[in-house]
């Protein structure tokens, strides 16, 4: 992964989890950076996430601390104060105005912060801060994930080279709608905020809006992006060459985090792609897809490898969506599998297509010409053990 200048980042244990493995990360800014954000759809949000709306209001972030093991969520007002107090306890160590700062959590919900043991551990934090810590802060802040999430991408800025990198965390409770999981997102661009803003919407509408695990959302998890701007470039607008060059990449960068957050889904074997395709509206499709990536049965069906086109054509009836099923046709991995009302095709000529560990559905309607897709993963045994044993 590609440092990216003007930033320095550390992961350290503060003791919070068992086996005394990194839970405690920090992202710092040598210069103030502009900052956006998409939040949790929620209702219910955890105290960070009020602390980090009220502050990226401001529109400049320069330190973001990220806890795991505790999502300080429905813990009240003491809640609330205890990410304060651990931010503000940050940026006087920093030398930093306090609404610069914002933290993160994520892992249990209904239990407080250890506060004292994250606040001992601040000073080590900030001496351990460099520019090649990138695996180290993607590990602190990861609860279920059996990896740690990380990538970055460049691009062309006049003569001058950006760079944009990003580090993620989540294995359940993924669904979509911002979004069950954390992705911090880092770069030297000199952009305008507004611009920055609307880049991120565009960018987490493709991806991390576009991908599901269990149907969950968490009251905790955030997308942030920081722009520190020392590459010097002239201020990238929305009217700018460059924006679009800028989106694109950015896309690209969130689309391999969330399919790395898929694949890593809580017992997950596979990862499918649910394409449907020729609706009248792209909300009637999107809202077929979900039904689809949701489905119980057919996401079992995908762990047993069992190429049960009945279930997704199931799920497709009860989205809510008209459609003549006369029109419909399947395709598992671009055979089709139904057509007029039918199956098509013998089993044996599409069944292998679940055997492999990714691959696409696509259920064309014969309606329009919009169109969405979402990325899913299988349900396994594994998923209910992990989930039946995460407090324990």
């Amino acid at each position: 992964m590609k440092n990216v200048p003007g930033f320095l980042l550390s992961g350290v244990s503060a003791g919070l989890k068992k086996d005394k493995k990194r839970d405690l990360a920090l992202i710092f800014s040598t210069v103030p950076a502009r900052a956006s954000a998409i939040f949790t759809k929620n209702l219910i949000k955890g105290a960070p996430v009020l602390v980090g709306q009220e502050r990226i209001a401001g529109g400049l972030c320069q330190a973001l601390i990220i806890n795991s093991v505790n999502a300080n969520a429905f813990t009240g007002q003491k809640g609330y104060e205890d990410s304060l107090e651990i931010a503000n306890t940050l940026s006087g160590r920093l030398g930093i105005d306090e609404s610069l700062v914002i933290p993160s959590s994520t892992g249990v919900t209904g239990e407080r912060l250890r506060v004292g043991k994250i606040k001992k551990s601040i000073p080590k934090l900030i001496k351990g801060l460099g520019e090649d810590n990138v695996r180290e802060a993607a590990e602190a802040i990861m609860t279920t994930d059996s990896f740690p999430k990380y990538a970055s991408r460049q691009l062309a800025v006049g003569e001058k080279t950006a760079t944009v990198s990003a580090i993620g965390k989540g294995a359940g409770m993924i669904c979509p709608d911002m979004a069950t999981m954390l992705c911090f997102i880092m770069t030297d661009l000199n952009i305008q905020r507004k611009a920055l803003s609307k880049a991120l919407v565009a960018a987490a509408s493709g991806s991390f809006n576009a991908i599901t695990v269990d149907g969950d959302t968490s009251p905790n998890d955030s997308v942030f992006i920081l722009a520190n701007g020392v590459l010097g470039n002239k201020q990238i607008t929305e009217k700018s060459g460059d924006y679009g060059k800028f989106v694109d990449v950015l896309s690209s960068l969130c689309g391999e985090i969330a399919e790395m957050i898929v694949s890593d889904g809580e017992g997950a074997t596979k990862v499918v792609r649910i394409n449907v395709t020729e609706a009248r509206t792209e909300r009637d499709a999107e809202k077929i897809a979900r039904t689809i990536a949701t489905s119980q049965l057919v996401k079992t069906a995908f762990y047993g490898e069992d190429a049960n086109w009945g279930r997704i054509v199931a799920a497709a009836g009860r989205a809510g969506v008209k459609f003549d099923p006369e029109k419909i046709k399947l395709y598992f991995g671009g055979i089709e599998v139904f057509s007029k009302g039918v199956r098509s095709k013998p089993e044996s000529r599409f069944a292998s297509v679940f055997k492999k560990p990714s691959f696409t559905v696509t259920l064309s309607l014969g309606e329009g010409e919009a169109a969405y897709s979402i990325l899913t993963s299988d349900l396994s045994h594994k998923y209910v053990s992990i989930n039946s044993d995460y407090r324990t």
